[in-house]
């Protein structure tokens, strides 16, 4: 796989050049540019597999540079986006190429900029046609598959069926299985070969498995001169037979085949329109049914993120996972656009993180979330990402050492109780039966701060939760936490955030 780097750190642009040898021998660096402008010539020139690239760089930066690839009918290559801004904008518009497999945030670990590189090989890698002469139906599935074909090497029994004048009246469809493809793709396509052989109407069906789109293509031709043939009937009786195994994320898109050397393009439409299922009950369409949707704006359900943001700042993981199942389908009844749906979801992840991580004081990295709410295709799909993050969310509320001593764990609970009260390092001890001095060593061996920090610490994690998630002003807010004075407590909060609790709140609400 040949790469290039475009980074405008030079000891960043060594180490990930560094860390690219050491994971494999395929991989090839064959391009390091400090900016987006030298990136640019150098990506035109030498048309590498990969490219990986920070946004923000003099002269011109990443978001600039893949637009400029992407001019006249282009596409950039397979891309990993770097950034040290995870804001949704930028997320959203690096997206939007459809060919950025990752958004990472710096610092880059190790594991994620690996696991990337291997996401992008699997996904660099092309499909394998083999050299015999085809007959007619290994023609059609080698058009299903996308590969490259030119006149001088159709076999001549193909030629007739790819002339300009030759109408076959055909038909493709996708049928999309998603998550449960491996196991459900031999029974579906022996479910579909049945019902096809009762229809009158159908005189020719070709199928073709397509693994790393979870899904199946069909080609089929109507009998000539079947008067009964109404092709959107046939599709939704096919839907009909394949809803009984109950498949999370079956949709059935199909579009119609004038000609045989548009198949290609016909398919590649049945599959453009699968998200459409995200704005729509139904299952089963084609372009003529989503073309009479009305056209109607979408409003962004704001009141809803700030329920999910209170219940993030409340580390209430059961509400947050119920109100995210609630913005869904609000997203989704009230969209026309499936990418309105798609842009809401990421939007959400966005805020759930922001605040997740500043009730932690460390940022939570969208890791793949982002590159995976781009790709759904189904409203379970949808859901199920969404509810990943919660559980991931919820895994950093969380997370104690089990290391701990039965001692500190014992002060833990009692700090997480008392926090608000005038607890002291004395007064605690002398409820452990143990002395004062011994209890502050075991916290700053244990927990490598001392019992004032800890408790310090506790009660601002505390506020930034109320001052996010409840309407309480600065004083209320240091009252719940054990401040009686309110100053002492915005001086406490200052030093230890960077900004007072009213600019803290004003930029998180």
């Amino acid at each position: 796989m040949r790469i290039v780097i475009v980074e405008d750190e030079e000891k960043i642009r060594y180490s990930i050049v560094r860390f690219i040898h050491k994971v494999s021998d395929a991989y090839q660096v064959v391009g390091e540019c400090e900016n987006g402008d030298v990136g640019l010539g150098t990506i035109r020139r030498l048309k590498p597999d990969l490219i990986i690239t920070d946004i923000r760089m003099p002269v011109m930066n990443g978001i600039e540079m893949l637009e400029k690839l992407k001019e006249g009918g282009g596409s950039p290559p397979r891309t990993i986006i770097l950034s040290g801004y995870s804001d949704f904008e930028y997320a959203r518009k690096a997206l939007q190429f459809g060919t950025v497999i990752e958004y990472l945030l710096k610092p880059v670990t190790a594991d994620d900029l690996k696991q990337a590189l291997l996401r992008a090989e699997a996904e660099c890698s092309s499909s394998y046609i083999d050299g015999r002469s085809p007959d007619r139906e290994d023609w059609i599935k080698q058009l299903l598959a996308e590969a490259e074909w030119d006149w001088d090497h159709v076999p001549p029994s193909i030629k007739p069926w790819l002339a300009d004048d030759a109408a076959v009246d055909g038909y493709t469809a996708s049928v999309y299985l998603g998550k449960e493809y491996e196991q459900s793709v031999t029974v579906v396509k022996e479910r579909l070969r049945s019902a096809l052989k009762q229809e009158p109407s159908v005189q020719e069906v070709v199928m073709e498995n397509f693994p790393e789109h979870s899904e199946i293509m069909i080609y089929l031709q109507r009998t000539p001169f079947s008067a009964s043939y109404r092709p959107n009937v046939l599709w939704e009786h096919l839907h009909a037979q394949l809803r009984s195994l109950s498949l999370d994320d079956l949709v059935v898109t199909w579009a119609h085949v004038p000609q045989f050397r548009q198949l290609k393009e016909a398919f590649l439409e049945a599959r453009a329109i699968r998200k459409w299922s995200l704005v729509q009950n139904c299952r089963c369409y084609n372009r003529e049914f989503i073309e009479k949707l009305p056209d109607k704006p979408f409003a962004y359900p704001a009141q809803k993120e700030w329920s999910i943001k209170e219940a993030v700042s409340n580390r209430d993981q059961e509400k947050l996972m119920q109100q995210a199942d609630c913005f869904v389908s609000q997203c989704m009844s009230e969209a026309v656009d499936p990418q309105d749906v798609i842009d809401a979801g990421i939007r959400l992840v966005s805020a759930m993180l922001h605040v997740a991580g500043a009730v932690l004081g460390e940022a939570l990295g969208p890791g793949e979330i982002y590159h995976r709410l781009s790709l759904v295709q189904t409203p379970n799909e949808l859901r199920c990402v969404l509810r990943e993050t919660v559980d991931r969310i919820g895994a950093a509320f969380d997370r104690t050492p089990s290391s701990y001593s039965l001692v500190i764990n014992k002060c833990l609970k009692i700090i997480k109780d008392r926090y608000h009260s005038g607890i002291t390092l004395e007064a605690l001890a002398h409820s452990l039966h143990i002395t004062p001095e011994y209890l502050s060593s075991l916290f700053q061996k244990e927990l490598g701060i001392s019992f004032t920090a800890f408790l310090k610490d506790t009660r601002i994690t505390r506020a930034k939760q109320l001052l996010i998630g409840s309407g309480l002003k600065t004083f209320e807010v240091a009252e719940r936490v054990g401040y009686s004075d309110a100053k002492y407590f915005s001086r406490v909060f200052k030093e230890m955030t960077g900004t007072t609790p009213g600019e803290f709140q004003r930029l998180h609400r």
